[in-house]
């Protein structure tokens, strides 16, 4: 999703699709609290520029939409600015509202970037709102929203979140009731709360010779020292067992079973399992170089060896503030689910985390570290401000992401087989299942 989101800033500018080559990174923490990231690239007239906010759908705990609305209309009120300039080309904004983030990104010349900065600064602290806009804004949001549950898949993972977060504003249904009621005045409390100067990274990709000056136009338009404390609550363990239910929809041929699992994430905070089950506390990287390796096998067994399913996808996270999820979906060859069924796909889990293949998890661990590996001479600068600003948005220091492809490539394959086998000791946290309609027989 968010590869999509950076790669549509790089298809206008002349009706031209071009690609610049990584040189370098420099980050700057300035004296107003702003971090900033310096991409260069070779030389060009153009900079691709993200503004990257650690505010989004986590902080609104009433589901209200304002993350959205606030982000849409400082996304379009900015873009709109940036186009008066007369001397200057025009711009075209994409932006991202993300669980835990916001992303603002444009692409255009150098010789504006002091005026897009000014721009960004003005509407930052000032955003200004009428009723119409609002309005437009929230019908826009009610009208996506409805046509996203019109996807039975959709409902059901809505259904699983609430199970698997009860105290988190991640697990709360969105509410269009809140939505409509939200004011004005709500969202101006919304973005001075979360709209402040240590949740923002500028990452400014170019040609850039004259860092000083940029740093210091940042520093002069971002003038507001005002800093804010990222809350995140941390879902307590509730569960003894494993959630589970089902549900049916019409969109569906066969049934289609979700399995889900809460993760620990890079920050490397206490785990809220480490009191009352230490042994969840295991290494994300460990983890992570494993679930490359278990997508892999886990087809190979369920759908070719097996036959019990005929297709499978992985959705995990381990960049969140608190912990994030794995999500294994798996679409069944057999008309019917049943509990001999889901048996199979935990039993086939259990047995390739304690059966690891060496050579192959080698693989895996290359593999992960090759993705991760976008700080090189060889990297388009799409790719690394793609991985940088996903992951620097949500809280991750530039310093532990820089040194991340290095900590997965000297981790050490024994203590990933331990950690696997301590994870995978628990149970799920969810199933869910969506099972076909059943149609009245015609006589």
């Amino acid at each position: 999703m968010i590869r999509k989101f950076f790669c549509l800033c790089f298809f206008f500018l002349i009706g031209e699709i071009f690609a610049e080559v990584y040189r370098g990174a420099e980050y700057r923490k300035l004296s107003n609290d702003v971090s900033v990231v310096f991409l260069e690239t070779n030389k060009s007239d153009n900079v691709f520029v993200t503004l990257c906010l650690s505010a989004g759908h986590s902080d609104d705990m009433g589901k209200s939409g304002k993350a959205e609305l606030i982000g849409n209309i400082f996304k379009k009120k900015l873009e709109k600015e940036m186009n008066k300039n007369p001397q200057g080309y025009n711009v075209e904004m994409t932006s991202f509202i993300g669980q835990e983030q916001s992303l603002f990104s444009f692409l255009g010349k150098r010789v504006d970037l002091p005026f897009h900065i000014e721009c960004m600064a003005r509407h930052f602290y000032g955003l200004e709102i009428s009723e119409q806009e609002l309005a437009k804004e929230k019908e826009k949001i009610s009208s996506k929203f409805n046509q996203w549950l019109l996807l039975d898949k959709n409902r059901l993972r809505r259904e699983a979140l609430r199970s698997l977060y009860w105290h988190d504003a991640f697990g709360k249904p969105f509410s269009i009731e809140e939505l409509n009621s939200t004011t004005i005045d709500d969202l101006k409390q919304f973005r001075e709360k979360n709209y402040t100067n240590n949740r923002v990274t500028l990452i400014i990709s170019g040609y850039i010779k004259n860092k000083d000056e940029i740093s210091k136009i940042i520093e002069e338009n971002f003038s507001k020292k005002t800093k804010s404390e990222i809350k995140r609550l941390r879902e307590p363990t509730h569960h003894d067992a494993t959630v589970s239910f089902e549900m049916t929809g019409s969109q569906v041929k066969f049934p289609f079973v979700e399995i889900y699992w809460r993760l620990p994430n890079y920050r490397q905070e206490k785990s809220v399992y480490d009191e009352v089950e230490p042994f969840r506390a295991v290494s994300p990287i460990a983890l992570e170089i494993f679930f490359v390796y278990l997508k892999k096998e886990l087809e190979k067994s369920l759908i070719n060896e097996l036959r019990v399913a005929s297709g499978i996808s992985f959705d995990y996270s381990f960049w969140n503030f608190a912990e994030g999820n794995l999500r294994i979906s798996v679409t069944l060859r057999e008309n019917k689910y049943s509990k001999e069924t889901e048996f199979a796909i935990l039993s086939e889990i259990k047995k390739l985390a304690y059966e690891v293949n060496e050579q192959k998890l080698i693989s895996a661990q290359k593999e992960l570290y090759k993705s991760s590996d976008v700080f090189n001479y060889q990297s388009d600068v799409i790719d690394t401000m793609n991985w940088l600003s996903e992951k620097i948005s949500v809280g991750y220091d530039y310093a532990f992401l820089r040194e991340y492809k290095n900590s997965i490539k000297d981790f050490k394959l024994e203590t990933v087989k331990k950690e696997v086998v301590k994870f995978f000791k628990k149970d799920p946290e969810v199933i869910s299942v969506l099972n076909p309609e059943e149609k009245d027989n015609v006589i």
